[in-house]
């Protein structure tokens, strides 16, 4: 059967006026064929149960529009309506509209509906802009009559509130904020019988409302929709079997269901008012995070449990969602991943590894790693003639290694690079050879990349070097890591620590292995990056600087350190052009700010 226009809207008008009557606080006129532009009747709310006048809280103008569609299964539907009839609603300071949804027969209906306050209203309308229609999204009606009541009761006092706001200028949270005006916040809700305050606030629309400095009439900010009740971390232990996967967990509540998040990948669901729970896991693609999850996830499969506060929880798999979960596929990328993320804090690699990210190669390099520093055996099949120190690349990390030949060709021995002592030996400009230390081979980018580096093993290896040039080598490897800590936007504290120590060193050095100005010009410059310079230190480099006999460039380091624009302008410009650009190199003229910026 079909159901022409009149019939679609009778039965609507007849589904809205059984569904307000129902409610022991509401009662409705609302006429059949209504003639008005925009409304169809109102809906009048009572202060109690004997709808007497001297009990008459207000009343609600209402629009009811009806359908035909079977599927009654949403929680939420959509409706079309015209952007006059916005207006409309908006200038009469509100009102609730109804969509009746009716299967094809006539027979059953479903209501829908949407509170529209003035602020909702101007929303919408601003959304609209040039529009002749916008779309509306409405809620299922309730059956219960309280909550009938409490729609109805919020509905009016959230009009009430913003009748003044018709027109007005709005200001957001954060103008208020800035401006000083607000003084606190609101969010006033009402409702119907017995009620839970924290619950209304979930299945309400509920409004923010802002004192402001010098008014009386709180306005309006923000409609609060979809709200979380409560998200609270829960510092537990939670265990298999005495060992302790988490510490802590996350309990969000909402007013259909609890759930509670174990880790990034683990979820377990209760939904209020039913027994049992859901078990959700969706694996992550963080090396480290799945090394934890799911590990936990098999265990708890395994040993049909988990324990926390003294609960303790059993495997009900007909609760889980595991969807294309193959346990022995599983427990394999398990290994892998314990695997891997055990040879990484090996190497002293505190970073995680996004497995999506990841090339097959670099897949291969991790399964290395392991066999060479948990299985400790040769890794096979690589290049032939490998030099001895390279750099192994993982996504974006990087571990310096040593690569040792064994007998067959491209098998390898590998060594983590500073758990390793080997001797590296350069040729000075007389052809002899002469040995350094292995950190030597080492520049700023390198140590900026390398996850495995050890800092505190600079200044001991270039220590115990026998050979009189090691404080030269030493002073260019102290500029090296000047320069990466300056590149990491003064963040790796690990370097300028290292830089610290191993200007502090040479300083104590005898002059004739290494000249006096570039030993205090370097430890000062240590120094002014960790710290304001002490009177001492400035009156040092003020001697420097006004010393008759110092060279130039030195007198333009103390300048620079001294925060003396023109002098130092004055120096740098004396300088040949080749040695200007030398000097742009050196981690020194970062205090350069003068016609350089």
């Amino acid at each position: 059967m079909d159901l022409d226009k009149k019939a679609i809207e009778t039965i609507s008008v007849n589904a809205v006026r059984n569904g307000i009557v129902t409610s022991p606080f509401l009662d409705q006129f609302i006429a059949d064929n209504d003639k008005e532009p925009s409304w169809d009747g109102n809906v009048y709310i009572y202060e109690d149960t004997s709808k007497k006048k001297n009990k008459l809280k207000g009343r609600l103008p209402v629009q009811v529009k009806g359908k035909v569609n079977d599927d009654f299964s949403s929680d939420e539907i959509s409706y079309s309506i015209e952007v006059s009839d916005l207006k409309n609603y908006l200038y009469d300071g509100g009102a609730v509209l109804f969509v009746v949804c009716i299967n094809n027969a006539g027979t059953a209906t479903q209501i829908y509906y949407s509170e529209l306050t003035p602020l909702k209203l101007r929303f919408l309308l601003d959304e609209a802009e040039n529009q002749k229609t916008k779309t509306v999204k409405l809620k299922k009606f309730p059956e219960d009559g309280n909550k009938k009541a409490t729609i109805f009761l919020n509905c009016l006092q959230n009009c009430k509130k913003q009748s003044s706001f018709t027109d007005a200028k709005l200001y957001s949270l954060d103008e208020l904020e800035k401006s000083g005006l607000l003084e606190g916040l609101t969010i006033p809700l009402a409702g119907a019988g017995v009620f839970d305050p924290q619950k209304l606030l979930l299945t309400s629309e509920a409004y923010l409302y802002a004192h402001i400095k010098g008014s009386t009439i709180p306005q309006p900010v923000e409609l609060l929709l979809n709200m979380i009740f409560t998200e609270e971390e829960i510092v537990k232990d939670v265990i298999i079997d005495d060992v302790t996967y988490y510490t802590k967990y996350h309990v969000i509540k909402s007013v259909e269901k609890t759930t509670v998040r174990f880790g990034e990948s683990f979820l377990i669901t209760f939904e209020n008012d039913k027994i049992g729970y859901k078990i959700n896991y969706k694996d992550s693609s963080k090396i480290r995070v799945l090394a934890v999850d799911l590990g936990f996830l098999l265990s708890y499969i395994e040993k049909g449990y988990f324990q926390t506060g003294g609960v303790r929880f059993p495997f009900d798999s007909t609760g889980a969602n595991f969807k294309n979960f193959d346990i022995d596929k599983e427990y394999n990328r398990l290994l892998f991943a314990q695997r891997s993320v055990k040879v990484l804090d090996m190497l002293g690699c505190r970073e995680d590894l996004d497995l999506s990210t990841l090339s097959e190669e670099d897949i291969r390099n991790l399964i290395r790693l392991a066999v060479a520093f948990i299985d400790k055996k040769p890794i096979s099949g690589l290049n032939p003639d490998l030099s001895p120190v390279l750099l192994m690349s993982i996504g974006d990390l990087k571990f310096a290694l040593v690569f040792r030949k064994r007998e067959k060709p491209g098998e390898y021995s590998v060594f983590d690079f500073f758990r390793s002592d080997f001797n590296v030996i350069y040729e000075d400009s007389n052809g002899e050879m002469i040995p350094t230390s292995q950190y030597s081979i080492l520049h700023a980018d390198d140590l900026l990349k390398i996850q495995n580096i050890q800092p505190e093993l600079f200044l001991p290896s270039f220590q115990k070097v026998e050979a009189e040039d090691k404080y030269t080598r030493a002073n260019w490897f102290l500029l090296e890591l000047l320069e990466a800590y300056d590149k990491s936007n003064d963040t790796r504290k690990d370097l300028l620590k290292a830089a610290s120590e191993l200007s502090r060193w040479l300083c104590d050095t005898p002059e004739k292995y290494l000249d006096y100005h570039i030993k205090y010009l370097n430890r000062y410059q240590v120094l002014k990056r960790e710290r304001g310079l002490n009177i001492d230190e400035i009156t040092e480099l003020w001697k420097i600087a006004e010393d008759s006999i110092t060279d130039d460039v030195y007198k333009l380091g103390a300048y620079l350190l001294l925060e003396q624009r023109i002098p130092a302008e004055h120096y740098f410009s004396k300088l040949s052009e080749e040695i200007q650009n030398e000097f742009r190199k050196y981690p020194i003229f970062r205090y350069f700010k003068i016609t350089e910026d």
